[in-house]
């Protein structure tokens, strides 16, 4: 693992390697060679100006119009925040280690075999992960233009910031905040909840007579977040946090796919896994495959979690891109890796419907074999939430900056050594995670259909600044040095399609016939999110929420 203070030598042969990885994988997509030592083509009447502080610098590039950014912007570090220092131990890798443990790609797909299997079984999971896989890719890059030009932790409030007409500016900015750090805390429940879970159904294969109860998960639920959050508060130790994670994931994931392959005796053939559609749900193939499809979009969301960290890892114009791409990648890569030899090998769709059991038959019911590769998940699953914690966090510490949060005089602080982080928008963040435990008490239906709605609250604080970039004209946008003029576009189009079908498909109810236990309330808890952050913007947020202070708005 990388320290949180490499030496100058070992932090420029990292970012080397970086660059000459990351401008192959771009050229081979773009079609195009791209350098890796960007520089941005700046005209001379700027080049003139005396600037006293880089800040000034990058404020009067921004001013100029008509300048040509081809793919490398200057080093302009942004401002420390206000109530305290916050330091930038993150570099490209462990920016890459904590974003991908949150999207954690093939963990994700391993979790959710049990719901994916009766939407389709081998042939969803293959066909809907290459979709899904589109489509996290088109979202990475639409994130990663925006984070490129505009990097800041609040991360898409800030760009509706910039990108809003005046008029409903501020509301605008504001709900879209409200969304994003809704769906971060929603995701954090749903991690909370699933390390229990799985830890309890270990505990079930080894006891026959063990029974779960809900009070189990919920007191799990929150022996999970306390512990992640104090260690949260730490800012030394999230990027070593981090690249454990992704090292650890990567090598799990081999050893998972190796003991598959070796273990199994009976395999499937090419025909019944391309074609062989399982689909007990009720609905008809085609609306079953894009529900089926709800736990591999899980698989690539979360993109937007490392842009909060815009603060905290040097030149973010340019490596928040890169962290973003290289998910992708080795998202795809692993996730394939495990499809493969998950599918190939499960023979019996009845009784292997989840990852436990899929092992526990592929090794002729051997408990040990079971126990010690659900084992890798878990830590894997456990190490997700830490990355949660930082991302839920410092979305909350942003808004607070600009007054969107009550107690933000104490939410906006950055709390010195040994923490250097803002542990108070931690623990606020923390609390609101808790506070949904008791959703899961009173209704684990309503639980999951919450937990659904992380997801789409997320798609919607994508698709809120791109709208308002497609409106404002990309070919008028001050870009950064990531851009793609067309396929940028292109990108933006899929990403937004993908949110309106998602909004429809993922309120349907699950199974055919509807019973009341698996009923879909998630469009029910949306309109409630929607008028909690209309009554919060009435009551509080259109009296104290000040604009974050972006080149271009007025």
């Amino acid at each position: 693992m990388l320290k949180s203070k490499p030496s100058h030598l070992s932090f420029t042969r990292a970012q080397t390697f970086s660059d000459l990885f990351s401008a192959l994988f771009i050229s081979l997509w773009y079609g195009k060679p791209i350098h890796t030592n960007f520089t941005t083509q700046v005209p001379k009447d700027i080049q003139d100006i005396n600037m006293s502080t880089l800040k000034d610098m990058e404020k009067a590039a921004r001013t100029q119009s008509g300048i040509e950014v081809t793919g490398e912007s200057q080093s302009i570090d942004l401002p420390v925040a206000e109530d305290g220092h916050i330091d930038r131990p993150f570099t490209t890798w462990t920016a890459i280690g904590i974003a991908h443990s949150i999207t954690n790609t093939a963990m994700g797909i391993l979790l959710t075999v049990g719901t994916t299997i009766p939407f389709g079984g081998a042939p969803l999971s293959f066909f809907g992960f290459i979709l899904m896989a589109l489509v996290g890719l088109s979202t990475a890059t639409s994130l990663a233009e925006l984070a490129s030009a505009i990097p800041h932790p609040g991360g898409q409030y800030v760009w509706v910031a910039r990108l809003s007409p005046a008029s409903p500016r501020r509301f605008l900015s504001y709900a879209t905040a409200i969304a994003s750090w809704a769906g971060a805390v929603c995701t954090g429940a749903s991690v909370c909840l699933t390390v229990p879970q799985v830890t309890l159904a270990m505990v079930a294969m080894t006891r026959p007579d063990f029974e779960y109860k809900p009070w189990m998960g919920f007191v799990g639920y929150h022996i999970v977040n306390i512990l992640t959050a104090s260690v949260s508060c730490f800012e030394r130790i999230l990027p070593q946090l981090g690249s454990g994670c992704l090292i650890f994931t990567v090598l799990s994931i081999l050893a998972i796919v190796v003991s598959l392959f070796a273990g199994s005796t009976k395999r499937v053939t090419s025909e019944q896994f391309f074609t062989d559609y399982y689909n007990i749900s009720g609905w008809p193939k085609g609306v079953a495959f894009l529900i089926g499809i709800n736990g591999l979009n899980w698989s690539f969301s979360c993109l937007d979690a490392v842009v909060h960290i815009a603060e905290e890892i040097p030149q973010p114009s340019k490596n928040i891109p890169k962290a973003l791409m290289w998910t992708i990648v080795v998202g795809f890569t692993t996730g394939m890796l495990t499809i493969l030899a998950l599918y190939i090998n499960i023979t019996d769709m009845e009784t292997q419907t989840d990852f436990l059991t899929v092992v526990y038959y592929i090794f002729r019911q051997n408990k040990h074999a079971a126990f010690g590769l659900q084992f890798l998940v878990l830590v894997s699953t456990t190490g997700a939430m830490f990355g949660i914690q930082t991302w839920q966090s410092r979305l909350a510490w942003a808004f607070a900056r600009n007054r969107g949060f009550p107690f933000q005089s104490y939410l906006r602080r950055v709390v010195p050594s040994p923490f250097n982080t803002p542990v108070w928008a931690i623990l606020w963040s923390a609390c609101w995670t808790a506070l949904l435990s008791f959703v899961y008490l009173a209704s684990e239906t309503a639980f999951s259909s919450l937990i659904s709605c992380g997801i789409l609250l997320q798609y919607l604080s994508y698709a809120v600044p791109l709208v308002l970039l497609l409106c404002h004209g990309r070919p008028n946008f001050a870009h950064g040095p990531f851009w793609f003029s067309k396929l940028g576009c292109l990108a933006n189009f899929v990403t937004l399609a993908w949110t309106a079908v998602a909004l429809v498909v993922y309120c349907f109810p699950y199974y055919l016939p509807v019973s009341a236990a698996e009923m879909n309330y998630t469009s029910v808890i949306l309109v409630l999110i929607g008028l909690y952050i209309i009554a919060y913007w009435v009551l509080w947020g259109s009296k104290e929420f000040v604009l974050p202070e972006v080149e271009g708005t007025s």
